[in-house]
């Protein structure tokens, strides 16, 4: 009995080293491409505005007063990951629609990773996962301090728990969203793709101003930030 164990333990082991392996390789290629973002002059606009967003609402929730002073960190976390969602993710995701279209850049880096044995759908798929990673990091990552800063100045643990994760879900949720929109804008119009990517964003929003029935990617977010906010503050 021992002897027909030994096999499937093996085999188990093995598809266990095979998928970390695989995993290696595929955050090794996002790496890659992530790398070569962090020259684009949005996106050190993008890391200052973010810096100057978190030190503006840190100070603000350091100066609170009063019993209310958890309802106000909350309201000042919430206005904080809108100013990040529209300004820096909107800086990350122009800055990287741009690097993406660059073809020198975007050609090295393709022929460096096929000959690494990668295949094309994985270097769509990195090239996505690693500009959503760069904008959700830029947005979380500034809230998630404000939320330690607010539990420093008597918030309680629970809420900050429960903040913590509502952040993270609204971050990744919105940097999956811009950077898919991102890599399309760069892939359909490479000499243009900021401005195919802006109109993608402000045109729905442009028609919603009239026709109320017309979701756009700012009132859906605004909604899904809403309700993981207060989900994250509710008793």
């Amino acid at each position: 009995m021992t002897s027909s164990a030994r096999p499937g333990l093996a085999a188990k082991r093995s598809a266990l080293s095979e998928l970390w392996r695989a995993v290696g390789r595929e955050r090794a290629l996002i790496s890659l491409f992530d790398l070569g973002r962090q020259k684009s002059r949005d996106l050190r606009a993008a890391r200052l505005y973010a810096f100057g967003v978190f030190a503006s609402y840190a100070l603000l929730i350091a100066l609170s007063r009063g019993v209310a002073r958890q309802q106000l960190t909350q309201s000042y976390v919430r206005a904080a990951l809108v100013t990040l969602s529209w300004v820096v993710g909107a800086l990350a995701s122009l800055g990287s629609a741009r690097v993406l279209a660059e073809h020198a850049e975007h050609a090295g880096l393709t022929a460096l990773a096929l000959q690494r044995g990668f295949s094309e759908s994985a270097l769509l798929r990195a090239r996505t996962l690693a500009t959503a990673e760069r904008i959700a990091r830029l947005i979380a990552l500034p809230a998630l301090l404000l939320v330690a800063v607010g539990l420093a100045r008597g918030a309680t643990l629970r809420w900050a728990l429960a903040m913590a994760p509502a952040v993270l879900v609204y971050a990744c949720a919105l940097g999956l969203t811009l950077s898919v929109l991102a890599v399309l804008s760069a892939e359909l119009a490479p000499r243009h793709p900021r401005a195919l990517l802006l109109g993608l964003v402000l045109c729905p929003l442009l028609f919603s101003q009239a026709y109320s029935a017309i979701p756009s990617l700012p009132g859906l977010f605004s909604v899904l930030l809403s309700r993981l906010l207060e989900a994250g503050a509710a008793p």
